[in-house]
């Protein structure tokens, strides 16, 4: 069963933002404490790290600009470009200035761009990454999209395409399409035009309207929960189901009903009781140059690869017929007892199990397929399995401290897995990470008040 969450107040009272800044202050003591000994194991390794020759002769290689940096996805393909032999640049937002990967000796240089908090911040960004594409001669714009750029990057590639038309961008090509795979509810109807297993859902922007259903005795037989549109909503991860009475309802729709009046749609969506899973892939018209499925949870911060037949199905389907060319994900649930799969949702970027090709060259090889079509697959690329698990090494101490796993699981992991940042050849984004780009966001909630649950370091932010 799901855990259930009720749902939340979502104004931080005095008293809330206090917690979250005792809490961010605590953490920053105990990332200042184990900076030392991190900093001495960095210099040592420093010190006698191997050079890295690079496979590709020279008329293979590329430059390279590579956006989406906080995140260890945007590390993780910017260097495995770099160790295949390209220059690689840099570029992110003004607000993501310190990421762990501009301290990567992989990385020829590193720029900020305008943010993009308003819509009227559009223009600035993507004449920025247009400018820096100019200046550095790139070849290739390979943009590991953050939630709110992905529909300024196709644009960029629109205008990319017009004026250096010989620059290759891993991007879609419409800006509609975007929008589509981005919109939980124009994704889902869209399945359903193509006929792909999703679960029930219908939109409701009140609380009559659910109301209603509870009257037909829609919520009788099956589980329902209301799910938010909004992509950061607070109660993202509340799986309550509607209830089928009157009188039980009145008392859960109220947390509902300050949502409805701020013009917050939601869902009415199935819920299926099951496995989850992610599948990831980076497509050129339609075909797929890589992929690969893993098991996943709403706050997944491990990864692992698997073989899964019905989910590679239902992606080469979809990216077929919507003749997809670009980074996508999905989310899958697995029916526990039929073994159906259905897909709940889709982001238009990578996947943060791209981590799990462990910066292999067949990677660069899918990405290379992706951007010249001399270079297409027709195999597509796919993580080696058995792979090493993927972890993030203070996200496994912090479990250890707060009693989430035992020592011997704590050790275990270590012993069987791979740290997704630290690298013998490339240690300084290890140390910068967890002693300079998290600290910094720690300090911010300290400042603030924030409202923030855990430190995410595989996107390398607070959630």
């Amino acid at each position: 069963m799901p855990v259930v969450q009720h749902p939340v107040e979502f104004n931080i009272s005095s008293f809330a933002k206090l917690w979250y800044r005792l809490k961010a202050a605590a953490y920053i003591v105990f990332l200042i404490s184990t900076a030392p000994l991190c900093f001495l194991v960095t210099i040592c390794v420093w010190l006698i790290k191997s050079k890295v020759d690079s496979p590709l002769e020279p008329s293979l290689r590329r430059t390279v600009l590579v956006s989406g940096l906080p995140h260890t996805k945007g590390l993780h393909v910017a260097k495995t470009l770099a160790k295949a032999g390209h220059r690689v640049v840099l570029a992110d937002a003004e607000d993501f200035w310190c990421p762990a990967a501009r301290w990567s000796c992989f990385i020829s240089k590193f720029y900020s761009v305008p943010n993009l908090n308003r819509a009227d911040d559009n223009e600035a960004y993507i004449n920025g990454i247009i400018k820096i594409a100019e200046k550095e001669n790139i070849d290739w714009y390979v943009p590991i999209s953050h939630t709110k750029t992905a529909h300024s990057d196709t644009v960029i590639k629109q205008r990319l395409a017009k004026l250096h038309p010989r620059i290759k961008c891993l991007v879609f090509d419409d800006p509609n399409l975007t929008t589509l795979l981005d919109d939980k509810l124009l994704f889902l109807k869209e399945c359903k035009r193509l006929d792909l297993s999703v679960p029930y859902f219908k939109q409701v922007d009140s609380s009559s309207e659910v109301f209603e259903m509870v009257e037909r005795g829609f919520f009788s037989d099956s589980y329902f929960f209301l799910k938010p549109l909004e992509p950061y909503s607070l109660d993202r991860l509340n799986f309550t189901p509607i209830p089928s009475c009157a009188e039980e309802f009145e008392k859960f729709i109220v947390p509902y009903e300050a949502m409805f009046k701020k013009n917050q749609p939601y869902l009415v969506h199935q819920f299926i009781e099951g496995k989850e899973f992610a599948a990831n892939a980076i497509a050129v018209n339609g075909n797929l140059q890589a992929f690969h499925v893993c098991p996943c949870s709403p706050m997944q911060i491990n990864y692992d690869v698997i073989k899964h037949a019905k989910i590679k199905m239902w992606v080469e389907t979809f990216c077929k017929a919507k003749e997809i060319t670009g980074c996508i994900c999905f989310d899958f649930i697995e029916h526990k007892e039929s073994g159906l799969v259905y897909c709940i949702e889709c982001n238009p970027r990578l996947h943060s199990s791209v981590v799990s090709y462990h910066m292999h060259s067949n990677l660069e090889r899918a990405i290379r397929g992706a951007m010249e079509v001399e270079f297409q697959l027709s195999k597509h690329m796919e993580p080696q399995i058995p792979s090493a698990s993927v972890y993030w090494m203070y996200n496994e101490i912090g479990k250890l401290f707060l009693f989430q796993q035992g020592p011997s699981e704590f050790f275990g992991t270590l012993l069987a897995g791979k740290d997704a940042v630290f690298d013998f050849n490339d240690p300084w984004p290890f140390f910068m990470l967890n002693h300079f780009q998290i600290p910094l966001m720690l300090l911010q909630a300290v400042i603030t008040g924030k409202r923030w649950n855990i430190v995410n370091y595989c996107l390398g932010q607070l959630r």
